[in-house]
């Protein structure tokens, strides 16, 4: 009776502990969420300085996809993000995509705190939060208004409801999944078949029945359907005279169409020679590198960049491999293939499209540096320090400078 007493005891301490654990984990998720949203906002561009910046803004104000406010497919939950923001707390539309945009930020940066801390160490999990904030690419995304950060972000909290699943078991966390990739494809319809992936990597793991595979998938198509129908109707509300049932599919080939004769977009457009598919590679593979990482900033910082990433990478393979990083990259590996063959195929190599694409990097050139003997772990230290050192410059240009399109027209005006 003694010895089963001291177990009862026990096991209860041993959940108070873990229960402690997770609501500091929360709390610290939490901060880094505010913090990260309070740098990325402060630090926005001036004025919208794309294109697809511009649509979005007057896709707030008026949302006509037939007009290119914004293009199709429109990306409705940004917009809607959007319009919540001038409606409710009566901010000024550049404002109030910022917002959205860091918000998405904050969000990608605390889903993969949790992620790695789940799968890894708490050590570890801070690294790579730590350096996901200062990532170029991260930072020049979160601080303007496009939708691609808060897409990212959105899946980032997908795969922790996913992997939160896995480990706690609790049926819930399903239909948090499979809403959040909802959403995620809400903001960026493009990544419906990434958010899907992450869904089924999900259910296949967790050994789920058949039920709950219909069950959890239901909840992922009536999730997109509270966008796409009401999109879809607004629409053809602006064509009274177009069929219902085109007006969407028309808006999307429409936009589509043009991209499939360039063969800078489009794969399918190019001549597949090894020289088209060796640039294509370049761009947007080695992109990660030198755009993403932002390498190409000088010669001396493109060299620093490439003995830095060589040695990382050798050393996460000499010291770094555990069965703890065979489940983690059988977890993400098949979403990060399909997200990958999407950008690769069908789009430009401008690496705000491969966003999240940078968390596993970052677990591979830090991992193995803090694995490595004392006081060679320490070495660890020069991957924040070399992005530090590209993002300070690129971050305040970013915030004073104007985009030379807008400072020309600001010139015009003067005359």
């Amino acid at each position: 009776m003694a010895e089963q007493q001291r177990m009862r005891w026990s096991m209860a301490s041993t959940e108070m502990e873990q229960s402690d654990s997770g609501q500091q984990s929360v709390i610290k998720a939490v901060l880094l969420f505010f913090a990260a949203f309070a740098l990325y906002f402060f630090t926005h561009s001036p004025a919208l300085d794309e294109i697809d910046a511009v649509q979005f803004a007057m896709g707030v104000r008026s949302f006509d996809l037939w007009h290119h406010q914004p293009h199709p497919p429109g990306y409705p939950l940004f917009i809607f993000f959007g319009w919540l923001g001038t409606r409710f707390f009566h901010i000024g539309t550049e404002s109030s995509l910022y917002c959205a945009s860091a918000f998405g930020g904050a969000l990608f940066i605390a889903a993969w705190f949790s992620i790695i801390r789940v799968q890894f160490s708490e050590r570890l999990a801070w690294w790579v939060a730590s350096c996901l904030l200062i990532t170029p690419v991260v930072w020049m995304t979160a601080t303007k208004a496009v939708t691609d950060m808060l897409a990212a972000g959105l899946v980032g909290a997908e795969l922790l409801a996913a992997i939160c699943f896995l480990k706690q078991g609790k049926r819930g966390l399903i239909v948090w999944a499979a809403l959040l990739g909802a959403a995620a494809a809400g903001t960026r319809p493009q990544l419906f078949p990434v958010v899907a992936v992450v869904l089924g990597i999900q259910l296949k793991k967790g050994r789920v029945n058949a039920k709950t595979w219909w069950f959890a998938y239901a909840v992922l198509v009536a999730g997109c359907l509270t966008w796409l129908l009401p999109m879809w109707y607004m629409q053809s509300q602006l064509r009274p005279n177009e069929p219902f049932w085109r007006v969407y599919p028309e808006l999307a080939y429409g936009q589509w169409r043009w991209r499939l004769n360039l063969p800078s977009v489009y794969i399918g457009a190019g001549d597949w020679s090894p020289h088209y598919l060796g640039m294509r590679f370049v761009r947007h593979i080695l992109g990660w590198f030198w755009k993403g990482f932002g390498f190409i900033q000088s010669p001396r910082v493109l060299a620093a960049g490439i003995v830095l990433t060589t040695c990382a990478i050798i050393v996460y393979f000499r010291f770094g491999r555990e069965a703890i990083d065979k489940r983690f990259w059988k977890f993400h590996g098949p979403w990060l293939l399909v997200d990958i063959a999407i950008v690769f195929i069908a789009l430009p190599g401008d690496q705000r499209y491969y966003l999240m694409v940078f968390p596993p990097l970052l677990v591979i050139m830090l991992r193995g540096f803090l694995r490595l003997p004392k006081p060679w772990n320490l070495s660890a230290i020069c991957v924040p320090a070399l992005l530090l050192y590209i993002l300070v410059p690129l971050a305040i240009e970013n915030h004073r400078d104007e985009a030379p399109a807008v400072r020309f027209v600001r010139y015009l005006e003067k005359l």
